[in-house]
């Protein structure tokens, strides 16, 4: 029964963690090239009693005593017999949080007529040149610096296949592929990258993401808008029914540690009694 109290207590706490993330998404609803957060967790029916013979709990070996066979005896006289006989595998104490998802389906595209505006559309990332090194982005809300270079909000470089995009002012243009244009005149290539594979990025914040593995030798297929910005993939509504959910599952967990304390309460306080 105090076991209960653990997984009800778990329960709790897995689902806090889920309307945390649930509500960074929301606040981050409006944010140009967001990426939705999910949160994975071991699910109810991995956490109870593994079947009876299943595979990770054949085979262990169980000591058993029986007085009535013949056969070596101890120092009490009692036969050891040792046999493999399948049990019912470890209970766990709840669920728990596995890891935090990312997801990077496409967001919508919406145009703003802002010539420093790129939204990046196909599995690929904008570069970008930092203090701690290259970081990649979805967001392409770009602005020019005083040198006449392209820089996100935060004075970053956006960084091209000759090093950083310069532009000068807003008389330039980009094509599908990302080459600048002054006045008509080929500058540069703005760098896009593809990873093999997307989980190994990891949110770093200013909506830029650091890899544990090197990006691959050529980017996937992409394109790039000028005067579009890529929205978030968001939907507010759905997350608000998840919300819902989350917050009644809480309830639910949270009934049953006050129902469990109760009974465990009464458990020591009347039946225990010594009369």
């Amino acid at each position: 029964m105090v076991r209960g109290l653990y997984i009800a207590g778990t329960g709790m706490l897995l689902q806090r963690r889920m309307m945390e993330t649930i509500t960074h998404n929301i606040t981050n609803a409006d944010t140009t090239g967001y990426k939705k957060e999910h949160l994975v967790s071991h699910t109810f029916d991995e956490e109870m009693l593994r079947r009876t013979n299943d595979p990770h709990v054949l085979g262990q070996t169980r000591v058993s005593v029986n007085p009535w066979l013949p056969g070596p005896s101890g120092p009490s006289g009692l036969t050891w017999t040792i046999n493999n006989m399948p049990r019912v595998g470890a209970l766990h104490f709840g669920t728990q949080v596995d890891q935090l998802y990312v997801d990077f389906e496409q967001g919508a595209l919406e145009g703003t007529e802002r010539s420093t505006d790129l939204a990046l559309m196909g599995d690929a990332f904008f570069v970008v040149q930092t203090q701690d090194g290259e970081r990649y982005t979805r967001c392409g809300a770009f602005y020019i610096d005083e040198m006449g270079y392209l820089t996100d909000g935060e004075g970053h470089f956006l960084l091209g296949e000759n090093g950083p995009v310069y532009v000068g002012g807003l008389n330039f243009t980009v094509n599908d592929l990302g080459d600048v244009f002054i006045d008509g005149e080929y500058t540069n290539r703005i760098r896009v990258v593809s990873f093999a594979d997307n989980g190994e990025l990891r949110k770093q914040g200013s909506n830029l993401y650091y890899s544990l593995e090197p990006p691959q030798a050529g980017a996937g297929p992409y394109r790039i808008a000028q005067g579009f910005l890529e929205a978030s993939n968001i939907d507010i509504g759905r997350e608000m029914v998840d919300m819902l959910t989350v917050y009644r599952t809480y309830e639910t967990n949270q009934r049953m540690v006050t129902m469990i304390d109760e009974v465990v309460g009464k458990a020591v306080n009347e039946i225990g009694r010594l009369r």
